[in-house]
C-alpha cells in the first residue's frame, strides 16, 4: 500500500487552520448565503442536496481575512456544489510551480 506524505511545499496553509470558519460572524454570512442562492450552485445552477461551500470569489487569505470586503462581503460569496467547488480549486493551483497560487506566499 503507497503512503501518500504531503510536501509542505506544495500546499499553501490555508484559513482552515485558523478560527475564521468557527467564527459567529462566518457562519452568519454563511448561512445568509444558502438562503439567498436557494441553495443552487451559482455555477452549474443544479440544486444542491450533497455537500456544498460557501465560496469567497477573490479568495481570503492570512492577509486579507480582516478585510469585511473580501472576507464577510455577500458580492464576494458564491454557494457552490463540491464538484463545482473542486473544478475552481484545481484551476488555483499553479502546475508549474506546485502550490496554491492565490496564496502567494512562496
Amino acid at each position: 500500500m503507497k503512503s501518500y506524505k504531503h510536501n509542505k511545499r506544495q500546499i499553501a496553509p490555508g484559513m482552515r487552520d485558523t478560527s475564521f470558519y468557527a467564527s459567529k460572524k462566518w457562519k452568519d454570512v454563511r448561512d445568509y448565503v444558502k438562503r439567498r442562492d436557494r441553495m443552487i450552485c451559482q455555477n452549474c445552477g443544479k440544486v444542491i442536496t450533497g455537500r456544498y461551500i460557501v465560496d469567497h470569489i477573490t479568495p481570503v487569505t492570512h492577509d486579507n481575512y480582516r478585510d469585511w470586503e473580501i472576507a464577510y462581503n455577500p458580492d464576494n460569496l458564491q454557494l457552490l456544489c463540491q464538484n463545482c467547488h473542486n473544478r475552481k480549486t484545481k484551476r488555483d493551483i499553479n502546475p508549474n510551480r506546485g502550490y496554491i497560487e492565490r496564496f502567494n506566499l512562496w
